[in-house]
């Protein structure tokens, strides 16, 4: 079994070498949802696919473990604090520091950066379909 300390590093680091901004969502079941889609991608590595559980709850799709693995990049300063009035957490990593988390996981940089868009490409498309639900709720009104 992989340490949660791995897979929070595997996902933060992933996350910033996919050059895009510098926070992750740690809201609303966003991440969630993006990981449970994200974890079925040919670039995701195994230790992030063999490690990660979800169940279908009442408010959608959630990963079992994205709380502590949130507190495990907290506490090992590679995010802000993931306090549950913010929308996201702020990466405290940079790109270089990303990269050797990589090579010390045996994970190529290329199957990060890949996975890492991936996820994020994942979170995007989660956050336009609550905007759609969102607005669909509006007019139903």
């Amino acid at each position: 079994m992989t340490h949660k300390l791995d897979i929070s590093e595997i996902l933060v680091a992933s996350w910033i070498l996919a050059d895009g901004e510098d926070r992750i969502p740690t809201s609303h079941g966003i991440l969630d949802r993006a990981l449970q889609q994200a974890v079925n991608d040919e670039s995701c590595p195994s230790q992030v696919k063999d490690s990660l559980n979800f169940v279908d709850s009442r408010i959608g799709w959630q990963c079992v473990k994205l709380p502590s693995l949130l507190d495990w990049a907290q506490r090992a300063h590679l995010t802000s604090a993931p306090n549950p009035s913010y929308q996201s957490a702020q990466i405290q990593i940079s790109k270089n520091a990303a990269s050797q988390l990589m090579e010390d996981l045996d994970i190529g940089l290329e199957t990060a950066r890949k996975w890492g868009q991936v996820l994020r490409d994942h979170v995007h498309d989660v956050r336009a379909a609550m905007r759609s639900d969102d607005a669909m709720e509006i007019e139903d009104y």
